[in-house]
């Protein structure tokens, strides 16, 4: 679309052009005296067109370059892989992804991030991009052109499901599905027009289609799993804090006890040992006063 504006436009110029040099040569004819300012003219209108000139070429190139990033290249992956980096850093903890992971220590294969779980488990997540589809899609003139390119997403989406699944599924390290990240809410769109598609993948591939506002959906289901993973340690933190405590004061209070029956046996003691006394100064009053009666 946007070559066919910039065809337009140099046709339109290119007719204005040659209307000034057909007014510049009629003029000429109808006066022969001025052939220094028809000269000037044309060097003003041959400086004019050298100008647009450069300026079409310093738009046709950023066209083209576009054109070029969303014709399906590795250039065209990398924009899915920046979406998907810029999500998972906004939403998950720092220590709990890894980008360009090895999962599988006897493969060289990488996937584009590994996300941990909570509980300990991987997440694979691997992205695509397909902007070619999407761009025959847009340009198709009929409903048989679009079913047809329909078709060929399909079968583009369950080859790379297929794909990822054997590559990043590990029992016992990861989870049991890897996640499909398609960049473009426009694309996820597409994939919904065809029937089952989502299902197939999850069922058959064990593999979960997410787009960018569902996967930063599922990202965040992760992280409160990890914040109340935090809550539970610093919890039982704080319960072992309490039971040691705790202990100290059963210690302590069976310690006041012993204390308590030593301070009782010592009452005891002194009691008695009061009442010995107060018999032994009875007995040294009643003989005094028996001396006294004697003399």
């Amino acid at each position: 679309m946007i070559n066919y504006l910039i065809l337009l436009s140099l046709i339109f110029i290119l007719v204005i052009l040659i209307y000034l040099l057909f007014s510049i040569k009629n003029k000429e004819t109808s006066d022969k005296g001025g052939n220094n300012n028809i000269q000037n003219k044309l060097n003003e209108v041959s400086n004019d067109i050298h100008k647009i000139e450069n300026d079409l070429a310093s738009v046709t190139t950023p066209i083209n370059e576009l054109n070029r990033f969303l014709g399906g290249n590795v250039t065209t992956g990398r924009l899915g892989e920046w979406s998907m980096e810029s999500i998972v850093q906004d939403i998950m903890p720092d220590d709990s992804y890894k980008f360009q992971a090895q999962i599988n220590p006897d493969s060289s294969d990488r996937a584009d991030c590994s996300i941990t779980t909570a509980e300990g488990f991987i997440v694979p997540i691997d992205s695509k991009f397909y902007a070619g589809q999407y761009q025959s899609y847009q340009s198709a003139g009929s409903d048989t052109e679009r079913k047809k390119v329909l078709r060929d997403l399909r079968t583009a989406v369950l080859r790379d499901a297929d794909d990822i699944s054997k590559k990043y599924i590990l029992q016992n390290t990861t989870s049991n599905y890897v996640i499909l990240y398609i960049a473009s809410e426009k694309l996820i769109d597409l994939v919904d027009k065809i029937d089952d598609l989502r299902q197939e993948c999850l069922a058959e591939k064990s593999t979960l289609i997410l787009g960018p506002n569902t996967l930063a959906a599922f990202l965040d289901t992760i992280r409160v799993g990890h914040h109340y993973l935090k809550l539970n340690e610093t919890a039982s933190k704080v319960a072992k804090v309490v039971r040691g405590i705790q202990k100290e004061f059963s210690n302590f209070d069976s310690s006041t006890e012993d204390v308590v029956k030593r301070l009782d046996g010592a009452l005891k003691d002194v009691q008695k040992l009061q009442t010995r006394v107060n018999v032994l100064g009875n007995k040294l009053e009643k003989g005094a006063e028996s001396l006294e009666e004697e003399n």
